[in-house]
């Protein structure tokens, strides 16, 4: 079995790795991804394990993710490997709840941004058969996009062109389960004002990425189903890897679900729409093999890969990393519909981690964290959800209204009561219910949000001040409206 990397290329990914570890050291955690909403039948149904035999570290982890499962907290596929070897492997859940079919080691699940990685590499490729440099500008193909004198390959790749995401547009939600032509997407693309100054800062944008899959396509005078195909999974032989269409659950695709009392099933994104930015399909396997491929040099040279993995700004070209203690794993996260997703590589032992999910009620970060602690030795706790929701009164539910701010955070977070439920909006994003479990305690499941009001800080009817935790993070907010606390 062939390693992860040739031994050459070993020494120079690591030190590349170790590089950008000590770079993204030196920045401050950027702490917005406090208030990420991550996007979310009882699962009875035994986890389908590939071992009869569990080592401790194991039974642990299957315990862990055995609890959300009974819990419907996460619906899930874990995958492991190390040099082409199986570590660890588990699935639960269903690819279909209304039809009680349960997930499994052929379950193929939507990869959403994940499908970015794969893109990068058909861009790699043609740049490395000369038909394509990281400098051409995207004049040479869409001369009338703002700016696009300006842009380059490179900065589509890495996300600095100032292109909006139609993803961002509100207009989004009306078209995105509706197929879409390329000319429909590209003259929706062209029409946005630019956001900033190409090359000025990175903002991700999944215009970027449809604009990268059209330029592939012209090229290649194939579509990017065929040229994925043809340049990737068929020499990797990855028979259950591939660009993807209506979910038909008979061919061992699952259904994404958000959860609301009960598992329901989510409106399935148009791949003519996400395309090149968030169109694969794959199993957990597959995936990770997929990553492995590419860092064992099978896809891209070693010039390539170095240049996929050099980060600014916190992103490659396609790739970003992600520290944890004195490990670093490059690879990508993914969200579509329902569908949750993350795989990454550590280049100095050639771990490689996979986690797809197909519904989650639960902090998705606080998931990857266990795996990643579970398989590098690190303690980690089993949630406890014992304790259950409440009902409130009115006037116990209207003691949170109004608008808190924190000194530590430069969010500012509203609540108000409405159809029965309390209502928190974080500045600039969308309003999300909170779960009551007793009058000053409130919880956001789907991002593990923890809100609790401080029961001596009732003064004239409102709680003026609480605690809010976040994977470990926790913050004081007090109410805007009283300057007393400064």
């Amino acid at each position: 079995m062939d390693k992860a990397l040739p031994f050459k290329s070993q020494k120079t990914y690591a030190r590349v790795a170790k590089n950008q570890m000590e770079n993204f050291m030196t920045r401050k955690l950027n702490l917005f991804s406090l208030f990420t909403l991550l996007f979310f039948v009882s699962m009875c149904v035994s986890p389908n394990l590939l071992a009869q035999t569990k080592n401790p570290k194991e039974s642990k982890l299957d315990a862990y993710l055995s609890n959300l499962s009974d819990n419907e907290r996460m619906m899930t596929a874990v995958y492991i490997s190390q040099h082409g070897e199986t570590l660890y492997e588990y699935y639960s859940g269903f690819a279909s709840v209304e039809d009680n079919i349960p997930l499994s080691a052929k379950t193929e699940f939507r990869l959403g941004s994940i499908s970015k990685i794969f893109t990068s590499i058909l861009i790699m490729q043609l740049i490395e058969e000369g038909k394509l440099s990281l400098e051409t500008k995207l004049s040479t193909f869409y001369p009338d996009i703002p700016n696009a004198e300006s842009i380059t390959v490179k900065q589509l790749l890495s996300h600095r062109t100032g292109i909006q995401s139609f993803t961002d547009e509100p207009a989004y939600v009306n078209y995105m389960t509706k197929g879409q032509s390329r000319k429909q997407m590209e003259q929706r693309i062209q029409s946005y004002d630019p956001l900033f100054k190409p090359n000025s800062k990175h903002q991700y944008s999944n215009s970027n990425y449809v604009l990268l899959g059209f330029i592939i396509e012209s090229l290649r005078e194939k579509s990017y189903a065929e040229v994925v195909s043809e340049k990737i999974t068929i020499p990797l032989g990855l028979a259950n890897t591939y660009f993807g269409n209506s979910i038909e659950i008979e061919n061992n695709e699952v259904f994404s679900y958000r959860f609301s009392d009960t598992w329901e099933r989510q409106p399935e994104t148009h791949m003519s729409v996400s395309h090149a930015a968030g169109g694969m399909v794959s199993t957990a396997k597959e995936t990770n093999l997929f990553l492995s491929a590419l860092f064992a040099g099978k896809l891209l040279s070693e010039n390539s890969l170095s240049a996929m993995m050099t980060l600014e700004d916190g992103y490659g070209l396609g790739l970003f990393s992600t520290p944890f203690y004195k490990q670093t794993f490059f690879g990508h996260n993914g969200s579509i519909d329902g569908f949750v997703s993350a795989v990454g590589f550590n280049p100095v032992d050639g771990i490689v981690v996979t986690v797809l999910s197909n519904g989650v009620n639960y902090n998705f970060n606080d998931v990857l964290i266990a795996v990643l602690s579970n398989n590098y030795g690190k303690d980690f706790t089993i949630p406890d959800f014992s304790a259950k929701p409440v009902v409130l009164s009115a006037k116990a539910m209207g003691r949170t209204v109004g608008t808190f701010s924190s000194k530590d955070m430069p969010i500012e977070l509203s609540f108000r009561v409405a159809d029965k439920q309390v209502m928190y909006k974080p500045a600039g994003q969308s309003e999300k219910s909170l779960t009551p479990y007793s009058e000053t305690e409130f919880r956001f499941e789907p991002a593990g949000i923890v809100i609790q009001f401080d029961p001596q800080s009732l003064t004239d009817g409102k709680l003026n001040q609480f605690d809010i935790t976040q994977s470990g993070y926790k913050f004081l907010y007090k109410r805007k409206e009283k300057n007393w606390f400064w």
